[in-house]
Order: structure tokens, then C-alpha cells, then sequence
């Protein structure tokens, strides 16, 4: 944030802030209720027009501002004097030492940051939980209140999840709820629990957390009992669940799990708006078993690949995370990074070290096309090689097709895919299926175990992707030997980028 220089004229601050801040031609305006008392203050503070400062900005030692003034998705520095109110929605404040407010100093879901020098003359309300959010508009900028959540809240429709398939447990379909304790003052503690049924292995699968969240802090422990996987960075739980049922194809491998755990985290940012980061640190122990595949029912397809068995053993580690989303108009991106540290006490083994990334960028290109890039890589430290629970493979429609599922596999992993995706249109559009997409692609990655790291194998292809169904050709270039033709199916229903809607 690069500070305003202090005008020595305030009549001149005032208006340069004014000018900046909100922009000519947006209005304010409230919309939905939360609390009765603050719905009424921003009714009152909005008819007495006060000054609105919606960008970062400074008001220097020296300036004064003869008005209230609203702060709505920003952070202004206050350093001089207001003679009204300074009332604060979903941004940020702070109050320093030298600044003087002769009105209220309001706070309402933002930050207020303020010295304990600063001479404020009315009274201080510190709400930073307040439901109250800012919604930006071409042409205007929405204060939304809306109502307190539920004690109760269900998962999904009515508690149930989306259920998944695949070849080891079959269905699992799980039914969740959360219940919000009491509050006590700024602190909101919720208990959540769910339970299912894995109809292939006839065992149930539960959990539960309690999760105690003040501010942008949170702390939770909990446990989980069931299975996991490690190779859902390729490939969500919709889409293995169809391509499963479409044709036998699982594009994961799984192990049973039982696991204890407890972090604590750290919120950057409003998940709402462009940026939000999550920043991670918790501790685990992890009892893992070997799960054999079965053979589920599918639509197409012979028998399905063996579950390939992992190290049982138990784990203990503790894990550093970083989740970081930024979503602009013409830009978009996802990163995950973790590093683990653990070890295998029963096995009276060493140590280990884990650090993976995952990333996805895509933009807008020429003509409203979209450049898609997703990376994965996997490296292990200080050891050989990590306990296979954690290995992953590459092969298969969502890495190489070119290369059968799960025929790279280890505990190093290095994945790379570009995506260009082009629409048809509308005149090309057929009936049900609709107009369809046509996707170039190449991708080069692979997986192994130990040392020196083999070479990456690339494809480039083509899709045709219509509302659902696909048509895919992929080649290796330089083996045109191995290529392969793909019909398959998508979810319809994935989030779309903002210049694709």
C-alpha cells in the first residue's frame, strides 16, 4: 500500500480522499438486515452523506476531515483528525497515536488496529464477527447484512455428500452436521460429526472435529476413521466416481486410515473476494492399512486393476500447509504447498521428509479463450524414500493418457499440463449435448522412486469436449507409436472462470 503524501490544505485532503476513494459515479447504498441497532447506524451514517473511502488510503498527521467516514473493503491509516464518526464495514483500520476522532469509532466484520493514545470522543464498538460484507458493482457498492447461521447446519442436501464410487469401497455414502456452541465474546467453537456406509468392504466410515475459531485464528482436533488416497491432486471425487461407473477406469489408489489430528490456522484475505491464504500447522498420527480392489459394478470395461499395498504401519508427523487462492476478472489462481515431517515408530524407522506443490493458473486469452496450467510435484527429503502410503502415480486420462494408469508410480512426482481451451459457436451446438469446446493440450510428467530422475514423458492432443461427453486424441511426439483415442465423460457442473460466463 503506497501512502497518499499529506495535503496541507484539509479541505484539499478531504476532497482528494473523496475523489479516490469512492469514484464519481458509485453510490452506496444498504441492502439485507443483521443486527437492529447497527442496520439503524448505517441508515443514519448513509442519509448524513458522509465521506466514503473504498481504497487504501492515509489520512495524514496535520488533515482533518470534517464529516463522518464510512471505510467499506479498504484499509485507511488514520493519522490526523475526523469530527464525525469513523465507522468501519468488512475493511480495515488503524487508529494511530497521533489521530483524534470526535465522534464514534465503529467496527463492523473489518480489522480495527488502534493505539491506546489515540484520543477517541464517543464510544469504541469492536464487532469484527458483525455479518455485515461489501458487494462491489459496476456502478455501485452494496453494504450486505445478512443473518447469523444456524446452530444446526447439515453437509450437502440435507446432511448428505456428494457419495463417491470406486473399485475398492464401492459407494460411500456419508451423511454430516455441524452444531454452533454458545458464543463467548469473539469466540465461535463448532462441533461437527458425520458418519457412512462403504458398500463393497461392508464397514462403516465416521469422524469428528471440534473447531474453535476467533477472529482469523481457528484451532480444531478431531479424528477419521475410513480410507484415503494420495492421488486426488489429479483428479476430484465426481469425476473418478463417473469415469468408475463409465467404464472401470479408477484413477486412484487407496489405504484404510484411522488418524487423530489437531492444528491451528491462519486466515489471509475474504474467501468472498480476490485474495484469501489459509496458513496451516498441525500434528497427526496415522494408523494405515493395505486395502484390496474388488470389482464393483461398471457400465463398459473388463476387470479392474489391483490396489497396489502400502507400508502398514503407523505414522506420526507433524505438517505445515499454505493454501493461497487469488481470482481476478482476467487472471486465476490456486496454489497448495505442504512439507511433512515424520516417522514410523513401530517400524523402528528413520524419519522422513515430504515437500509438495500444487499449483493451477489460468487466464484469459485472445478472442475470450482460456490458457489453463496445472502442475503437481512431489520431492522426498532426508531419506531414501517415503512410506508408500504416500506415493503417487501419473498415467491415465487425468495426467498421460498415452501411459496405463498407475504405471508410473513412486514417491517422486513431476506433472505438468497446459490447456487451451477454445469455445464453439452457438450455431455448432447439438441437441442436448450443446456447442462444444475444443481443448489442445500437452502434458509431461512421470514418477519414480530414488535417484537420478528419469526422463518426463510429454503428449499433446486434442479434445473436443461437449456438455458432458468427450472425444480425445493424444500422441507422444517422439513416439508416435503411442497415441490414444479417449471417449469419456466430464462433470458439466465445474466452476467457471469469470470472462467464461
Amino acid at each position: 500500500m503506497s501512502p497518499v503524501r499529506r495535503a496541507r490544505i484539509p479541505v484539499l485532503a478531504a476532497a482528494l480522499l473523496a475523489v479516490a476513494g469512492a469514484g464519481a459515479a458509485q453510490t452506496v447504498e444498504r441492502v439485507g438486515s443483521s443486527d437492529v441497532a447497527l442496520d439503524r447506524r448505517l441508515a443514519r451514517l448513509l442519509a448524513a452523506d458522509p465521506l466514503i473511502v473504498a481504497a487504501d488510503r492515509r489520512i495524514g498527521v496535520g488533515d482533518t476531515i470534517r464529516r463522518s467516514v464510512l471505510v467499506v473493503d479498504a484499509t485507511v491509516i488514520h493519522e490526523g483528525t475526523i469530527l464525525g464518526d469513523l465507522v468501519v464495514v468488512d475493511g480495515g483500520a488503524f487508529v494511530r497515536h497521533e489521530a483524534t476522532v470526535r465522534g464514534d469509532l465503529v467496527n463492523m466484520g473489518g480489522g480495527l488496529y488502534r493505539s491506546a493514545r489515540a484520543r477517541i470522543g464517543g464510544t469504541i464498538i469492536d464487532l469484527p464477527d458483525a455479518s455485515y460484507r461489501v458487494v462491489r458493482e459496476e456502478d455501485r457498492i452494496l453494504i450486505e447484512g445478512y443473518s447469523i447461521p444456524d446452530r444446526l447446519t447439515l453437509d450437502g442436501f440435507a446432511g448428505f455428500r456428494v457419495p463417491t464410487y470406486d473399485r475398492v469401497n464401492g459407494v460411500t455414502a456419508i451423511w454430516g452436521a455441524g452444531y454452533r456452541l454458545p458464543r463467548i465474546g469473539r469466540t465461535v467453537s463448532v462441533l461437527r460429526g458425520y458418519g457412512g456406509w462403504r458398500t463393497e468392504l461392508g464397514e462403516p466410515t465416521f469422524g469428528g472435529s471440534l473447531e474453535v475459531r476467533r477472529g482469523a485464528m481457528a484451532v480444531s482436533v478431531g479424528f477419521d476413521r475410513g480410507w484415503d488416497t494420495h492421488d486426488d491432486w489429479a483428479i476430484g471425487d465426481v469425476r473418478n466416481s463417473l469415469n468408475y461407473l463409465w467404464d472401470g477406469d479408477d484413477y486412484r489408489n487407496y489405504y484404510a486410515s484411522d488418524r487423530g489430528w489437531a492444528w491451528i490456522s491462519r486466515t489471509f484475505g475474504d474467501q468472498a473476494k480476490r485474495f484469501y491464504a489459509v496458513l496451516r500447522v498441525a500434528g497427526q498420527i496415522e494408523d494405515a492399512a493395505s486395502l484390496a480392489a474388488d470389482e464393483p459394478w461398471h457400465l463398459l470395461g473388463d476387470s479392474t486393476r489391483a490396489n497396489p499395498g502400502i507400508d502398514d504401519d503407523r505414522i506420526n508427523s507433524g505438517i505445515g500447509r499454505l493454501d493461497l487462492e487469488w481470482h481476478g476478472l482476467r487472471t486465476d489462481l490456486t496454489v497448495a504447498g505442504e512439507y511433512e515431517v515424520g516417522w514410523q515408530p513401530e517400524a523402528d524407522r528413520t524419519g522422513f521428509q515430504r515437500a509438495t506443490l500444487m499449483a493451477r493458473f489460468a487466464m484469459e486469452a485472445l478472442f475470450g479463450h482460456t490458457l489453463e496450467i496445472r502442475a503437481f510435484g512431489q520431492l522426498p527429503l532426508g531419506r531414501d524414500t517415503l512410506p508408500r502410503q504416500r506415493w503417487s502415480f501419473i498415467g491415465g486420462v487425468p495426467t498421460l493418457n498415452t501411459v496405463p494408469i498407475g504405471a508410473r508410480r513412486g514417491d517422486h512426482v513431476a506433472y505438468v499440463e497446459t490447456l487451451y481451451r477454445i469455445p464453439a459457436p452457438e450455431a455448432l451446438a447439438l441437441p442436448i449435448l450443446g456447442a462444444p469446446e475444443l481443448h489442445l493440450l500437452h502434458a509431461a510428467g512421470n514418477a519414480w522412486v530414488g535417484e537420478p530422475a528419469p526422463p518426463l514423458t510429454q503428449e499433446v492432443g486434442a479434445r473436443l469436449q461437449f456438455f458432458g461427453p468427450y472425444v480425445e486424441y493424444v500422441v507422444q511426439p517422439g513416439d508416435t507409436s503411442r497415441d490414444e483415442w479417449v471417449v469419456g465423460l466430464a462433470w458439466p457442473f465445474g466452476e467457471r472462470f469469470p470472462w467464461e460466463r
